[in-house]
């Protein structure tokens, strides 16, 4: 190994080593600061001067290692040098262990004889201990044999007292009861009905309240054998399952559908199944049925006429579907055969489809009509029947269904805006007095944007006949006046001078005072009256 030290050494040492002198001045820096390097990490670590220490190891070991990179030419042998001067450092470090384990090892030997000794040692004294132990119990069970004897020859007094206690029979306080409620008989009457009937609450609780363990019993089974049953269902449900996956990742899709359809329990019956099939946008060939359409066939074939019906909402989806890829017929044999679960969304589906399709308008109407009707949805069923033009079958549907109210006729009307309409709902029927008063209906049409209409019906109404209007004007319990004076201003904004008078006057004619809405127009109004 390199020194700091041996960088610094006189002419005269130089010459006497063995080595040839360095000329290079590459060597000599390179001397000088591996030199340098080693005194620099030997302060940094207060390395000892003498005496084997790990980190001077360590330092001079890295300098040969700087040496050997350097000097390449040297590289083989520096490096069988430096390996045999790790071993032999290894070999010390060993034999420096293997002399520590000796040295331990006989410490142990030699503190065995002591250890032994301090063992009897104790064992002596644990044998005393047990010594007095064992005189300490015979004491004991002496005193207690000694107390067992006494014991047994006070018996018969005790016997003596008990008898004499019998014979007194001394009494106690009451639970519940002070020491002179106790000895008051009037007390302990009533007393003794509170305690009778908290035992006839007790009896009646232990009839209806508790069951015997035989019930008991009966109830476990029960909830075993259902909770074997559904651990069971639950492991067909998995087996259900992973087939779909099966069928459905393998391309299969009609197989698919009738086995998600056919499924017990309604367990692949679900929105869940639909999306996986509604996902799916290529397909084997242009010719087949989407998947989703499939599913739904599927879904509608394997259902009975009113039982285990799809929900709401997989109905909605399936008419959507069909109406999509406008196949009108399966829509029309799934809701005449009853296998859908009617609902208002399920008409509206039917009748937007009617309205994009007018060539298929009368059908999707009459299909909506059966699914309003079904689900109770009178005023979009009356409606349905109304765009079909049938007028007269809407009215004797109107009269024959309970609870149709005026709301209800003013939406059929707006709906399908018509005078017929508007005529049949003012009119009486069949005997029956109209649903609605023309002065409300007409009044109704004006804040719906419908004034021509309200205007055409009170133009034909004054047209029939001479006081006609003013008869119904007079009749109409369900507009006020105040509601005719806007008819009548409307009439005026739509150049209808004429018949805005003949309704001003009527309504000025009748008994009492009227009170008309302030501003121009009613003023120009009464212009017209009184000129």
């Amino acid at each position: 190994m390199f020194r700091a030290g041996n960088l610094h050494h006189s002419a005269e040492e130089s010459e006497r080593r063995t080595l040839p002198p360095i000329k290079s001045a590459s060597d000599k820096y390179f001397l000088e600061s591996l030199g340098e390097y080693i005194q620099h990490e030997m302060e940094r670590l207060m390395c000892p001067d003498e005496g084997p220490d790990e980190q001077r190891y360590i330092i001079y070991s890295s300098a040969f290692d700087k040496v050997i990179e350097y000097a390449t030419a040297y590289k083989t042998i520096l490096t069988s040098i430096k390996k045999e001067y790790d071993e032999f450092i290894c070999t010390i470090k060993k034999s420096e262990r293997d002399a520590k384990l000796a040295h331990g090892k006989l410490k142990a030997m030699v503190a065995q004889p002591t250890s032994l000794m301090y063992c009897q040692r104790r064992a002596v004294q644990l044998q005393e201990r047990i010594a007095i132990i064992q005189r300490d119990t015979a004491e004991l069970q002496a005193e207690l044999n000694r107390l067992q004897e006494s014991r047994r020859d006070k018996r018969p007094s005790l016997r003596q007292k008990t008898s004499d206690s019998k014979t007194l029979r001394p009494v106690g306080q009451i639970p519940g009861l002070t020491f002179d409620e106790s000895m008051n008989p009037a007390a302990l009457a009533k007393h003794l009905e509170y305690l009778e009937r908290k035992r006839a609450d007790l009896q009646i609780k232990r009839k209806s309240q508790y069951v015997s363990v035989s019930v008991k019993n009966d109830l476990d089974n029960k909830m075993r054998s259902a909770l074997d049953q559904r651990d069971e269902l639950a492991v067909e449900n998995e087996r259900l399952q992973l087939r779909f996956i099966d069928l459905f990742e393998g391309g299969e899709y009609e197989a698919a559908a009738f086995h998600a359809a056919k499924s017990p329990h309604g367990v692949l019956r679900n929105m869940e199944t639909m999306e996986r099939f509604k996902a799916v946008t290529v397909y084997h060939g242009q010719g087949e049925l989407p998947p989703l359409l499939l599913f739904f066939q599927a879904l509608m074939i394997s259902v009975h006429a009113g039982k285990q019906l799809p929900g709401e909402t997989l109905s909605v989806e399936g008419v959507r579907c069909a109406m999509q890829l406008n196949y009108v017929e399966l829509v029309t044999h799934w809701v005449t055969q009853k296998r859908l679960t009617y609902s208002e969304a399920l008409g509206d589906v039917i009748c937007e489809y009617g309205d994009r399709k007018l060539r298929m308008a009368d059908t999707c109407l009459a299909l909506a009509h059966i699914v309003y009707k079904a689900c109770g949805v009178l005023r979009k069923a009356a409606l349905s029947m109304c765009k079909r033009g049938m007028t007269s079958s809407t009215m004797e549907f109107i009269y024959q269904s309970k609870g149709f109210t005026a709301g209800d006729c003013l939406f059929v009307l707006m709906g399908c805006p018509s005078l017929a309409l508007l005529q049949a709902l003012t009119q009486e029927y069949q005997g029956q007095p109209a649903v609605l008063s023309m002065g409300f209906a007409c009044h109704a049409l004006l804040n719906s944007d419908l004034e021509d209409l309200a205007l055409q019906m009170v133009e034909e109404t004054h047209s029939s006949g001479q006081g006609t209007l003013e008869k119904v004007i007079l009749d109409d319990t369900g507009c006020s006046a105040e509601n005719w004076g806007e008819i009548a201003g409307c009439c005026g904004q739509k150049n209808k001078p004429l018949l805005a008078q003949e309704i001003l006057s009527i309504l000025l004619s009748q008994s009492g005072a009227m009170r008309l809405s302030p501003g121009m127009e009613s003023s120009r109004l009464m212009q017209h009256v009184f000129m």
